[in-house]
């Protein structure tokens, strides 16, 4: 997929490595036709009026409604010809960066397809869709940072819609590993041993590990990693906290352990993380 424009893009990358393409202007024709191999993310700017009906209602449509256009579902908008907004259509490709905490909010499974919001998330999902819009059309492109906002702005919506309908939102309290995914949620900065989640799930870790490796594809282990990494981004992005601040609040004992664990992880120090997502 392509959405860049005239801009250049850096010495062993290619267009094909732009993932995501931005639209600064929306219609229901347009939105009635959904990409193959992708996913999009619409937000709707000023809407009086008008509908979308899915597989699992119909919705009535509102400025500063955000919108999921999960895979596999139908969707048939009926926008208001002064309607605004902007869409992002991204390859399905990103969905395997996502965190196991994230790729259910993004899955055939989730029941969250469109997001109401008050001003100030609006005001943030908006900041971010800006954010996307300029990476892709700057003059040198770095591919990676633009899926790094893209992974940011997905985290932003799971954790609005954990806050509009409640932490266990996205869990099914009937599956273990789901279960599982709730404990993490609660415990990623205090508990990072497979052993405390099993114990707490009556199973052993032995077990947890199938059961994860069977629904995330990885291990339980690196599941509470990335959730501390998408915390860790989310704080170095979006806070003004100290790196040694935020490293204390995940739960790391001192700095140098926390730099280990980014770096591990992204290839990237804390700081030069904030200072690469700040600059853009």
């Amino acid at each position: 997929m392509q959405g860049q424009g005239n801009s250049k893009i850096l010495e062993g990358q290619t267009k094909k490595d732009i993932d995501v393409i931005y639209q600064d202007e929306i219609s229901s024709s347009e939105l009635n036709r959904f990409p193959d191999n992708s996913f999009t993310i619409i937000i709707l700017d000023e809407c009086k009026e008008g509908n979308c009906t899915t597989d699992i209602g119909t919705y009535a449509l509102n400025s500063r409604q955000l919108f999921v256009h999960l895979p596999k579902r139908k969707y048939i908008w009926n926008l208001p010809l002064q309607a605004s907004g902007r869409r992002l259509i991204i390859n399905d490709s990103i969905l395997e960066t996502f965190s196991p905490t994230l790729k259910h909010t993004f899955s055939p499974h989730s029941a969250y397809e469109m997001i109401p919001s008050n001003g100030e998330a609006y005001e943030k999902f908006s900041m971010e869709f800006d954010a996307i819009r300029k990476e892709i059309h700057s003059e040198i492109v770095f591919p990676e940072l633009i899926n790094a906002r893209v992974r940011l702005l997905a985290l932003m919506i799971n954790l609005w819609i954990e806050q509009v309908y409640g932490k266990s939102a996205l869990n099914d309290h009937n599956n273990p590993v789901f279960r599982f995914h709730e404990l993490v949620e609660t415990y990623y900065k205090t508990q990072k041993g497979v052993a405390f989640y099993a114990e707490e799930l009556c199973i052993t870790p032995n077990y947890l590990g199938v059961l994860c490796r069977k629904q995330y594809k990885i291990s339980p282990l690196e599941f509470i990693r990335q959730r501390v990494l998408l915390e860790a981004k989310k704080l170095l992005h979006s806070s003004d906290k100290s790196i040694k601040e935020i490293a204390f609040e995940l739960g790391f004992n001192n700095f140098s352990h926390f730099s280990y664990f980014f770096r591990s992880l992204t290839g990237w120090t804390p700081k030069n993380y904030r200072m690469t997502m700040g600059k853009s």
